[in-house]
């Protein structure tokens, strides 16, 4: 067996009941928590489970944004003592006025357009509670900036996930240099 078949390591590790659980958990925790990219952990399980890209995409879209509301409640509630802390231990305090900003201009593009900068989005949702941005706006338009991310993703895999499991299949070396690559990328773009 290869990998690439349905029983096959990729598939068995996709078809984990555990999988899609932790995909939300881990969103949830991103958005909320530390900046991380649930976007490797969603490629994994939809490569390995094409079929199921799209409820992949939905779980990590609401974790994502449940995550969010979580941040933008410490924004509301209390910035100075909990979300004020949590952005300079991610080094994001620099940030913050940026984002701010972005908010005054169109609250609703910021959100929506969230998940293709690189700022994370704890960021947007610390400084959408502390900035006073309406809760039902900033769920509204968050889940359609998160769902049209995943959607995104959720197309790709679909369309080149058997193509990529093929290609990967029984390659451990190809896969850690994927791995590699697309972490690299994501933590420079962190870093701008």
């Amino acid at each position: 067996m290869t990998g690439a078949e349905p029983g096959g390591r990729w598939g068995r590790w996709a078809a984990h009941p555990a999988g899609p659980a932790l995909l939300f958990a881990f969103a949830v925790l991103e958005g909320c928590l530390f900046p991380a990219p649930t976007e490797a952990l969603y490629a994994a399980l939809a490569l390995g489970r094409p079929r199921r890209a799209w409820t992949l995409a939905a779980l990590a879209a609401a974790g994502s944004v449940v995550g969010g509301v979580i941040a933008w409640r410490m924004g509301a509630a209390n910035f100075d003592r909990v979300g004020r802390p949590l952005l300079a231990r991610h080094g994001l305090l620099s940030r913050v006025d940026a984002v701010s900003e972005l908010y005054r201009r169109n609250a609703a593009v910021a959100l929506m357009t969230s998940g293709y900068t690189p700022v994370p989005y704890l960021l947007y949702g610390v400084v959408g509670g502390a900035s006073g941005i309406p809760l039902g706006t900033f769920v509204l338009f968050s889940a359609i900036g998160r769902g049209l991310k995943y959607a995104v993703l959720a197309g790709i895999a679909r369309v080149a996930g058997p193509p990529l499991r093929r290609l990967l299949a029984g390659h451990p070396a190809r896969i850690a240099a994927a791995v590699l690559a697309v972490a690299t990328a994501a933590f420079s773009i962190w870093l701008l």
